[in-house]
């Protein structure tokens, strides 16, 4: 019997570039084709050999609408013959288009899928130009849902306070300054040839922040609130990219398995407090899978802002030590369409680089959702 399991044969991301900077030129598409074009080329594959290309992507207007996925494959070595399907879920877009790949092969109906995403913040704002359906106003008070404020309500009404989401930051910025400075990064990372040059880091890490200069930036969303540009994470350009395939299909192309696809799990909060997402969405897939935290060596946690990352740390009870290793999104950015295979991405290089048998990524999702994967080796 054909063995379907799903199983990831590779993992790449570009490096995030910070808003309105390196990548503020290059649009979306010409992020993600390079991804494409490097797991082909890697692994000797053409168009042919894939059956879908799915594509996060968080805002899909302007350049990128017009169902983007298909358009990346025919800008990409991926050609005609693929088909392309482009998926929103907000910040856990590409996380959607991981687990509906995984999915898509464990049924059986997919052998080989690339699922990923992208999110050019420098050249489609947020928020600009969005049409919100009126009795969204009349149900709750928008200006509570924008993402800094419920970012401020989750560390008011859970009791994180401004000195812990600083000193979390900081860690985040230590953790991805030496992730870089050692190269942890390096396997992950595909090299982006831009107008002024190639890109091969990540822009937004403060390799000399101090704590001192952390604890005094100004509060952004409340004057008496402890939300700062320090402790959030970053507006940012980037896109990731898995190649999912069944364990059949790797073994007959003599692909080397990086990581088993397990359970993957959604869940719905108050749009108040949508950084704490993370929470039912972790516990629901414990649950399916019948394992408790302590069972995954490492989890990676979207950064969306420090003070959801510690509740929801605190609230699971994940261990310091093994989450968010080399850093988040405060330090690496938050690429909306990107986010939810970038975390994976670096999850399962840590993974191999520690001989880890099982770890988890997982993010909150706008106006009040979270999602969570599971992977295996």
């Amino acid at each position: 019997m054909t063995d379907t399991t799903p199983v990831v044969v590779r993992a790449y991301r570009t490096p995030f570039g910070k808003e309105d900077g390196v990548f503020a030129d290059v649009r979306s598409e010409d992020l993600s084709a390079p991804l494409i074009d490097e797991i082909l080329a890697d692994t000797g594959l053409s168009g042919e050999d894939v059956d879908d290309l799915m594509w996060g992507c968080a805002q899909q207007r302007g350049e990128q609408g017009n169902n983007m996925a298909r358009i990346v494959a025919l800008l990409s070595d991926l050609g005609e013959s693929v088909p392309g399907t482009t998926i929103n879920r907000w910040c856990a877009s590409s996380a959607q288009a991981v687990a509906s790949a995984a999915d898509a092969v464990r049924a059986g109906q997919r052998d080989a899928i690339i699922a990923g995403g992208v999110e050019n913040m420098s050249r489609t704002k947020m928020g600009a130009n969005t049409q919100m359906h009126p009795r969204m106003n009349e149900d709750y008070n928008l200006a509570a849902l924008q993402m800094g404020m419920t970012a401020e309500e989750v560390a008011e009404r859970y009791d994180v306070s401004r000195e812990d989401q600083d000193d979390y930051a900081f860690r985040s910025h230590q953790r991805a300054s030496e992730a870089t400075t050692s190269g942890r990064f390096d396997d992950e990372i595909v090299p982006i040839e831009t107008d002024e040059g190639t890109v091969s880091e990540d822009q937004g890490i403060r390799h000399d922040v101090s704590r001192e200069k952390m604890g005094e930036l100004p509060t952004v969303f409340k004057a008496d609130g402890s939300v700062t540009p320090g402790n959030a994470s970053q507006i940012t350009d980037g896109a990731a990219a898995l190649l999912v395939t069944s364990k059949a299909f790797a073994e007959d192309h003599g692909l080397d398995v990086l990581a088993e696809i397990g359970n993957n799990s959604v869940a719905g909060v108050e749009p108040e407090v949508m950084g704490i997402g993370p929470i039912p969405a972790v516990r629901d897939l414990l649950e399916r899978s019948g394992r408790d935290i302590e069972d995954y060596d490492l989890v990676e946690l979207n950064e969306a802002f420090a003070s959801q990352c510690l509740y929801c740390q605190r609230e699971l009870g994940i261990d310091d030590e093994n989450y968010n290793v080399n850093g988040g999104a405060i330090a690496l950015g938050h690429p909306l369409g990107a986010t939810g295979a970038r975390l994976p991405v670096t999850l399962i290089h840590e993974m191999i680089k520690r001989d880890a048998e099982r770890g988890i990524a997982t993010e909150c999702v706008g106006f009040g959702q979270g999602m969570a994967i599971e992977f295996s080796r």
